[in-house]
């Protein structure tokens, strides 16, 4: 899962963007509304978190303009104002659910597990298909009824090609899904974590494979009999 984190507390936004990614999640930060913004037209996100005082404006304002839009990304007001009106208003104008500061990392995240569990994300949460059942909020992996332990890479990529099972996903697809926008990337690194999914698939007789189309990108498909 990766997530939009809008935030001008520098302090406070580099220690939840540490701990959300601690717990497999893939965050970018960003310190203004117009960053937001560009973040937003360029990358794909699952879900946003969002304060409402910044440098460049009111959250809500960014609300508005992104529900116009008609973005349905989830969104979570993060904010020190703890006023019942203001609340009740950025729930109506499209937030999904509001947390106060100070919080709890645990509160945080089970607030975003609990929105990506709702009826209109449930289909892409849960993967079942053949041998595999895969649930991408837990990162659990299930081959042949026994649990299989893979790492947090591999965790998103499968995320990536299961959500768009048996269709192609370029490898530009996969590295803004597995990385935050600023890190750089060391030389293949999206080729490791597939060899080691891979060989996790095999090793547990899995019968989906990942096919590589070379120059144009990978897919998960059920493996030929």
């Amino acid at each position: 899962m990766k997530i939009l984190f809008i935030e001008d507390n520098k302090r406070l936004s580099e220690l939840i963007k540490k701990n959300l990614e601690a717990d497999k999640f893939v965050v970018d930060v960003a310190s203004t509304l117009e960053e937001a913004e560009i973040n937003l037209n360029n990358f794909g996100y699952d879900i946003i978190i969002l304060d409402l005082n910044l440098p460049d404006g009111n959250g809500g304002e960014f609300l508005i303009k992104i529900r116009k839009k008609n973005y349905k990304i989830p969104v979570i007001i993060l904010t020190a104002n703890n006023n019942f009106d203001i609340r009740i208003k950025n729930l109506n104008l499209g937030a999904d659910d509001f947390l106060t500061k100070p919080f709890k990392h645990e509160e945080l995240v089970a607030r975003i597990h609990a929105i990506l569990r709702r009826p209109r994300d449930l289909s892409s949460n849960i993967f079942k298909k053949g041998n595999i059942e895969f649930d991408s909020n837990s990162g659990e992996l299930i081959i042949n009824n026994k649990e299989v332990k893979i790492s947090k890479k591999e965790i998103i990529l499968l995320e990536i090609l299961s959500n768009k099972f048996s269709k192609t996903v370029t490898k530009s697809e996969i590295e803004n899904k597995m990385y935050d926008n600023n890190k750089e990337i060391s030389s293949n690194p999206i080729e490791v974590t597939l060899f080691r999914l891979r060989k996790n698939l095999e090793k547990n007789k899995s019968n989906l494979v990942i096919n590589n189309l070379k120059g144009i990108g990978y897919r998960l498909v059920n493996a030929k009999k």
